[in-house]
């Protein structure tokens, strides 16, 4: 048996002025570790955004999963991503939905031990709707009759839109650059001196009231200049 043993003597009555006597051995269970807590116990997002949930590390783990209100999640499925470092986990989810919503698990494993985290996911429906008019976009380095456009249809229900297009890079939105409007869509052009070293993942960057939304990437490739070939001489 676990825990802490200790001996008392047994003495359940007397008779004929003699005492019966025995031996019992009690287990007291130890204080289970808190082996995991939550970076904050209330997480809120807006439909659409990414949102993260982070689970700290307390002791050793040797096993770490989390569920959503009872289903436990996999890695790539879905909206769904964790990330697992050394003193802690992250759950992400990229876009969030209506769905997400309700209590998220974290659940650890440690040395003959076992601890578990709530934490509260509540969301809004989004108030700013971001779609892009393309998923991916291939562009030729030199072409001047294709146009290579980025574009993104942006529509807002609490106020006037502040875009700008950025390069998406790390999970972050860098080199933000204020986005031109044409017929309603917002766009980024690469024009006839686009090279190679602009392909990348780009991003719509919409700022609302102080609020900021990030739309989902459109991946751009732009392809080396074919060389000419030279003309054989006989």
């Amino acid at each position: 048996s676990s825990g802490i043993n200790a001996e008392w003597p047994l003495r359940p009555g007397e008779k004929d002025g003699k005492t019966s006597e025995g031996v019992f051995e009690v287990a007291l269970p130890l204080k289970e570790k808190d082996l995991v807590e939550a970076e904050k116990e209330v997480v809120a997002f807006v439909e659409g955004q990414v949102v993260k949930l982070q689970c700290n590390k307390l002791d050793v783990i040797t096993e770490l999963w989390w569920t959503c209100n009872g289903k436990r999640l996999k890695a790539g499925e879905g909206n769904v991503r964790i990330n697992n470092k050394k003193t802690y986990s992250v759950l992400t989810f990229r876009p969030a939905k209506l769905s997400d919503k309700g209590t998220c698990t974290c659940h650890a494993k440690g040395q003959g031990s076992e601890d578990s985290v709530d934490i509260q996911v509540g969301g809004v429906e989004n108030e700013v709707t971001i779609t892009s008019q393309v998923d991916d976009l291939t562009c030729k380095q030199g072409d001047k009759k294709t146009a290579c456009v980025l574009g993104w249809d942006v529509v807002s229900t609490i106020g006037t839109v502040k875009v700008q297009v950025c390069l998406y890079k790390n999970q972050k939105a860098i080199k933000c650059k204020k986005s031109k409007v044409n017929d309603g869509i917002y766009t980024k052009e690469f024009g006839k001196k686009r090279k190679p070293k602009n392909s990348g993942s780009y991003v719509a960057k919409v700022t609302v009231n102080g609020k900021t939304f990030i739309s989902e990437p459109i991946n751009l490739t732009i392809t080396k200049k074919e060389k000419k070939k030279e003309k054989s001489t006989e």
